[in-house]
């Protein structure tokens, strides 16, 4: 009798953790690493994508949602349990827009053929070699830069972007590589906004987009 009651507790407590395995959903993961020096840094955050939307892992507590058929961007607060949709109209920060060049330069990184991308505001630096990797939506960087009116015109996924800017009496470089594209299974409720968040209205004028982390936050060091 023990050994039969021992059973059914098994089974039961085997039934309550199959129930709780959150069901799946197949999506392309790109997977970013982002160096920072003089810090001498290492970080990775990747891009999940799937079913029409996309969500970066580098937005945490306050992170975008990516509707690239529909060409929208919900902005989901999990601190305080809301979301909204942002405006999508053009950037209104006031901040003169830096210039872009797009240079004759290609080259192939990881069998994407990329072309060269400049640009300059000040002493700010920025060099994108930009591509158009079949499982990457092209309208997908432009969203994630919607900010800036410049970003937000091209076409296609940065494999490298390097940039520069002034640091006191050095400089602060950040190179981000993409160093994986793959499909894979992913929890649907990562590109899920839960039941129970209330919309509210979109504050006036256009926010700009969620920023990375600083340094050492929110992200996982590479190994």
């Amino acid at each position: 009798m023990v050994v039969c009651a021992a059973c059914r507790e098994a089974k039961i407590v085997e039934r309550a953790v199959v129930n709780r395995v959150e069901p799946q959903m197949q999506a392309t993961v790109v997977t970013i690493q982002t160096i920072l020096q003089p810090q001498n840094k290492t970080f990775l955050h990747s891009i999940v994508i799937a079913q029409g939307r996309a969500r970066s892992s580098d937005e945490v507590d306050r992170w975008r949602l990516f509707d690239i058929e529909q060409n929208r961007v919900t902005v989901v607060d999990d601190v305080a349990r809301t979301y909204y949709v942002e405006d999508s109209g053009p950037p209104r920060s006031g901040q003169p827009g830096a210039a872009v060049l797009h240079t004759d330069s290609k080259k192939v990184i990881q069998g994407v053929e990329t072309t060269q991308y400049l640009v300059r505001l000040g002493g700010y630096q920025r060099e994108l070699w930009i591509g158009s990797p079949p499982a990457i939506p092209p309208n997908l960087f432009a969203m994630l830069n919607a900010s800036d009116d410049g970003l937000s015109k091209l076409s296609g996924f940065p494999m490298i972007d390097h940039a520069e800017l002034p640091y006191g009496n050095t400089k602060m470089v950040v190179d981000r590589i993409v160093i994986k594209i793959e499909q894979r299974d992913v929890p649907q409720s990562s590109l899920n906004i839960p039941g129970d968040y209330k919309e509210i209205t979109a504050p006036a004028g256009r926010r700009p987009p969620a920023s990375s982390p600083p340094a050492g936050q929110n992200t996982r060091a590479a190994e």
